[in-house]
């Protein structure tokens, strides 16, 4: 069964420029204890540190777009992999040339690594799948900025049905019924009995969902694709006053982001790439809540639990 925590740690809060303590984007997403690294900002390795962060534990990084604030911390931490004596692979899933990006660096500055660095590039932006393992799936989120950019989906996966033993076993079921239980069928035993699925199953937990979209304009085109999410995280660069400059730089206002949030009937807004020229974050806050009332202002150590349903 999917019990396992489905928590995310906000590593990096601000836009392209660090200021106030706040730093360029990353977060962490803990699935049933596996990381996943979700862009990766100057300065990530220090903040994954200062939060108690086992990095060994990390092997696939998504990276949504390749501007700096997005990126720029990725050799940093490829290199710590390296000293440290990594040999485990490490995946990373980006738009764009991020190959030729790594290479150009980490042929200058390493004598070669001793793990296997694999490089995904991410080309369908339309609910793509990127990456499924026994725990999760991530799927593209095409958003809408000024270089080819992905948000992405974390769906959890649920575990097959599981059989409530102690009923089964005082109505006699015979073994050959277990097959059409765990599909989720009906069943009608050869004395006539008839038992409904639930009522010999343990009922499924609905399975938890994260979607993350950084750097895009107001865009409409994301809806299907973030529909009924438990947590989102839109980009709130902006106060709405400023809504045509936030176009014209390919990012949102907070007021924007709301909105999307309450036509995707999202769970919970998560605020984030926020403006330089913003100290002070109670504004955009305020102005989330007013359009969508369940919002969460996103800062560095923030820790959000998506529980079971």
């Amino acid at each position: 069964m999917n019990t396992g925590p489905f928590e995310l740690l906000v590593l990096g809060s601000n836009g392209a420029l660090p200021a106030y303590d706040r730093f360029p984007s990353a977060q962490l997403l803990n699935i049933h204890e596996q990381y996943y690294l979700i862009d990766c900002g100057e300065g990530t390795q220090f903040q994954l540190k200062k939060y108690g962060v086992r990095i060994s534990r990390i092997n696939q990084i998504f990276i949504s777009h390749l501007h700096g604030d997005h990126v720029y911390g990725l050799p940093g931490l490829i290199t710590t992999y390296q000293l440290l004596g990594r040999t485990e692979p490490l995946d990373i899933f980006a738009p764009g040339d991020i190959e030729d990006l790594l290479h150009s660096i980490l042929t200058r500055t390493t004598m070669g690594l001793q793990f296997e660095l694999r490089v995904h590039t991410i080309s369908d932006f339309k609910g793509a799948l990127i990456f499924e393992n026994d725990r999760v799936c991530v799927k593209s989120i095409p958003l809408d900025h000024k270089v080819p950019c992905s948000g992405f989906l974390f769906q959890e996966k649920i575990s097959r049905r599981k059989l409530n033993m102690d009923l089964i076993r005082e109505f006699n079921v015979p073994l050959k019924h277990y097959k059409d239980l765990e599909a989720g069928k009906d069943i009608i035993l050869e004395d006539g009995r008839t038992f409904l699925n639930l009522d010999l199953v343990i009922p499924m937990s609905k399975r938890r969902t994260y979607a993350y979209c950084t750097d895009t304009r107001f865009a409409k085109g994301i809806l299907p694709f973030i529909q009924n999410v438990d947590l989102l995280y839109h980009e709130t660069t902006y106060l709405d006053d400023m809504k045509e400059l936030a176009f014209d730089h390919g990012h949102s206002t907070a007021k924007q982001a709301a909105e999307i949030a309450s036509l995707a009937k999202a769970g919970k807004l998560l605020t984030g790439h926020y403006s330089s020229r913003y100290e002070n974050l109670e504004a955009i806050e305020a102005e989330c809540k007013k359009y969508f009332e369940n919002t969460v202002l996103g800062i560095e150590g923030l820790k959000i639990a998506i529980p079971l349903n």
